[in-house]
Order: C-alpha cells, then structure tokens, then sequence
C-alpha cells in the first residue's frame, strides 16, 4: 500500500488540477517499476496499491525504496512555487504455497501504513 504524504495540503493550496498531476506522476512512477506480471492500482484519493509477486522481503524493500526515491526526487512547479510530495509504503506478504486471503494481506499493509504514516512519512513499513 502507499499513500501520498501531506497530499490535502496540495490541493487545498494549489488546486485539484495540481494534485492531479501529483497523483498522475506517482502512477507512471508504479507503472514504469512494475513487472508487466505484477499489478499496481489506484484505489482512491491519495492511496495505492502494488502487488508483487515471486519477490522476497529484501526484494519487495529494494523494489518499493526504489520508487520512494524517486517519487521523492520529483519536483513539481505550480504557482511558480517548487513544490515536492513524498509517500509512505506499508508492505504486507507471505511465504509459501498457502496464501492469505488477498483482504487480509490488503489489510496488513494499510496496518503497516499507518505505522508508516505516524513515524515521520515518506518511509517503509512491514506488516509484523
């Protein structure tokens, strides 16, 4: 799961065509560090999802850290102001031929999130 950071002050300040551009940045961003057999969705707002698979821990970080970075990296100009956005990742996931029910690791990943989210912002968390 990932979440725009601080995204409401964006469009309260400069506008809903602004945080369009915002949320359509971080979406190429996905789509551009997704394997074509993985799946990567907006799910409303500010909040996203990112399924990976045949991907370890370490993998899963390297992949998601990779795409914080770059969403970080990004600069917008709106109202002739630089403005940056960053986001917040809670992973989820599990080992193994038994897999969760795709709500549970959903679930999991927003817990992690949040955690993500009330520790500073623009971090990784994992699901314990």
């Amino acid at each position: 799961m990932a979440d725009l950071d601080r995204f409401k002050s964006i469009n309260d300040t400069y506008g809903h065509a602004a945080g369009d551009i915002v949320l359509k940045r971080f979406a190429e961003l996905l789509k551009i560090n997704t394997r074509a057999s993985n799946i990567c969705a907006r799910l409303g707002g500010e909040e996203f999802v990112l399924a990976l698979t045949h991907i370890d821990q370490h993998g899963a970080q390297t992949a998601v850290e990779r795409i914080r970075l770059q969403f970080e990296d990004e600069r917008f100009t709106f109202a002739e102001r630089e403005v940056r956005a960053t986001a917040s990742f809670g992973i989820a996931g599990f080992q193994g031929n038994k897999a969760p029910e795709f709500q549970q690791l959903v679930q999991d990943a927003d817990a992690a999130l949040y955690v993500a989210k009330s520790s500073g912002r623009n971090r990784i968390e994992f699901a314990s």
